[in-house]
């Protein structure tokens, strides 16, 4: 059996709901909890896009979007095995995969609108140009309950575009005018990739710590591997940095390998 035969298995509820606006307006109750993730190329938005995924799966239901129209070569659909397995539905673009460099939507996002339970993640391409593809939406993210969407900035100061707070800063700001969706928490996820060591994570929280500040935007999290995560958690206390500008610590695993070794051996 493909993947595709696989995932439709989970989509199948979602794909009975064609008609996903008058199933709205007809007094359906829609009870599931909305996570956004935006932020700059190279962030860690997929990988955290699809360790949530996983965890919320272990909860109950969980639907996964993979929105990115931007990087056709670095996406949460390329882990869709991964994601059958964990029970997590995965929303894919048309062509994703397919070696086609088609950039396209699919129209089974309206699915995740739907009248349900559970939750919906968002895996949006990178920067501004990337979040465009948001604002389509706005509509139905309105219709959401403030309480129930959360839209995190997931920042990596290891990139040109998020080395400070006044950049992160600019770049948010152009991410919310073309997403037309505020910002409602940060994630530092400051890393490279293999080699992040403690000194990221301490620069990560530096600049969120500003950022939050300059802004008024709450720190969600802070995000590394288990180990790493341990050790920072204990500098963090060792040395009084404030809990406000740390948020939960948020352990996530590896699945988006980029090994050239292990590629040669096992493919993407």
């Amino acid at each position: 059996m493909t993947f595709s035969e696989k995932n439709d298995k989970i989509k199948a509820k979602s794909d009975n709901n064609k008609h996903l606006s008058d199933n709205l307006s007809k007094g359906g109750v829609n009870l599931r909890k909305y996570w956004v993730l935006v932020g700059n190329f190279g962030s860690g938005k997929s990988e955290l896009a699809l360790n949530m995924a996983v965890d919320f799966a272990r909860q109950g239901s969980c639907t996964l979007v993979d929105l990115d129209v931007v990087n056709p070569y670095f996406r949460t659909s390329e882990r869709g095995d991964v994601l059958y397995k964990a029970g997590v539905e995965l929303i894919s673009p048309p062509y994703a995969l397919k070696k086609i460099e088609i950039m396209s939507i699919s129209p089974r996002v309206y699915a995740a609108f739907a009248p349900g339970e559970g939750n919906v993640i968002f895996d949006v391409g990178g920067d501004n140009i990337g979040a465009v593809a948001l604002g389509q939406y706005k509509g139905h993210f309105d219709a959401v309950p403030p309480e129930e969407l959360n839209v995190l900035l997931v920042v990596n100061p290891m990139r040109p575009l998020a080395a400070d707070a006044a950049l992160t800063k600019s770049l948010m700001r152009k991410i919310e005018a073309v997403s037309r969706l505020s910002v409602t928490g940060l994630v530092n996820n400051s890393n490279l990739a293999g080699q992040t060591g403690l000194e990221h994570l301490l620069r990560g929280y530096e600049v969120v710590r500003e950022l939050s500040q300059m802004t008024g935007v709450p720190v969600w999290g802070t995000c590394a591997e288990a180990e790493l995560l341990a050790e920072f958690e204990r500098h963090a206390e060792e040395n009084g940095l404030e809990r406000e500008y740390i948020g939960r610590a948020y352990p996530i695993e590896i699945m988006m390998h980029r090994s050239w070794d292990k590629f040669l051996k096992e493919g993407l």
